[in-house]
């Protein structure tokens, strides 16, 4: 080693300067900062935000990510919605416990700064923010050389918090037999199952730019009034297209619930599917049973399985058309199907809960979905 060599940060793969560039471009998009509970956001060491005041007030955290979903936004070069679905993941989680959400912090590491690219993803975060009726409060960008197999990849996950007062939370406590099911309507696949999708495509060797055919998936099969897809893939958009459909954001519309109905409990449909997901808001002695031929998932459904996923691993790893799935006092349900409605969302009767047979599982099923 010779003596009048020097090592500098960026000789080592991290570039300010490009990082600084990157927050200067993103700054300037942001719109979920200028909120009037907000006293400093971007640029500080920490965000600082007022409470509401909420009596008797209970502090909501919920944290995810987009999971390997961003694989096929940076293989699309498609960088300005994988922040949606990070923003989704956990602010719907907060929202299913019935509190509002406060705020939301990112955490975005990159083998390699492009400051374009940063804005955009950063932008998506941002917009799903406004979705959530939130505010992105602060964040983390970071250049990881070295990091990842090549420079181009990167990953991003965050947390939400919210707030509730303590005598509004819903949860299993407040579920009993007789109360009835509503499914919300999910667009898609949201943020979850991506690996298995990824290795499906892998198999069948389909291209994210090829024409997405979804072969005549039926039209029919499911209830009147049912939810149908929520927004049917465009005649010319590509697998890629239809697989980056950005996560469906409840909380907004579960907030209205709360003040519009009794809400017993709320289970989002993420990973494990329905019986991992509905098993959670079950009190103990209860089950679930669900009538799979009460909504229509959307094409990219009856894609996959035509693909060659069994309807049971679809049901345990997939939304398979209900991003969330309600239980609440039959009574409630007439008020509660109008709230979502008005809300631009589609929602139908998808079960009830029952009392525990021995030996019986928490979550069964009857008829069958629309594939």
């Amino acid at each position: 080693m010779t003596a009048d060599k020097h090592f500098t940060y960026k000789g080592s793969g991290v570039d300010v300067a490009a990082g600084n560039e990157a927050v200067r471009l993103l700054k300037e998009r942001l719109r979920s900062i200028h909120h009037p509970l907000v006293l400093e956001g971007i640029g500080g060491f920490g965000g600082l935000m007022r409470v509401p005041p909420i009596k008797d007030a209970v502090l909501v955290a919920g944290t995810d990510g987009a999971g390997t979903k961003v694989i096929l936004a940076r293989e699309m070069g498609a960088y300005d919605t994988i922040g949606i679905d990070a923003v989704a993941m956990s602010v719907n989680d907060v929202s299913a416990c019935g509190a509002v959400p406060l705020f939301f912090l990112d955490y975005l590491v990159l083998g390699r700064i492009e400051p374009q690219k940063v804005a955009d993803i950063v932008a998506g975060v941002d917009e799903g923010c406004l979705r959530a009726q939130c505010v992105l409060l602060g964040g983390e960008t970071a250049e990881h050389p070295g990091h990842f197999k090549d420079d181009e990849s990167f990953d991003l996950a965050g947390f939400a918090v919210g707030i509730a007062s303590r005598s509004e939370l819903w949860g299993p406590a407040r579920v009993e037999p007789g109360d009835a099911l509503i499914g919300i309507a999910s667009n898609g696949l949201h943020a979850n199952g991506f690996s298995l999708v990824r290795a499906l495509l892998a198999e069948r060797c389909i291209a994210l730019d090829a024409p997405f055919a979804p072969d005549g998936a039926p039209a029919g099969g499911a209830a009147d009034g049912a939810p149908a897809s929520a927004g049917a893939p465009a005649p010319d958009a590509t697998v890629g297209d239809v697989l980056l459909t950005p996560t469906t954001i409840y909380s907004p519309v579960l907030h209205d619930l709360g003040h519009a109905c009794a809400v017993h409990a709320a289970a989002h449909i993420t990973g494990g599917g329905f019986p991992d997901n509905v098993g959670r808001i079950l009190p103990d002695g209860t089950a679930a049973v669900l009538d799979l031929s009460a909504w229509r998932p959307p094409a990219v459904f009856a894609w996959l399985h035509r693909l060659g996923v069994a309807v049971d691993e679809m049901l345990s790893t997939f939304n398979c058309g209900l991003g969330m799935v309600l239980a609440l006092p039959a009574d409630s349900v007439p008020k509660a199907l109008l709230t979502i409605a008005r809300a631009g969302l589609q929602a139908t009767v998808v079960g009830e809960v029952i009392g525990l047979e021995p030996g019986a599982r928490l979550v069964r099923y009857k008829g069958e979905l629309a594939l």
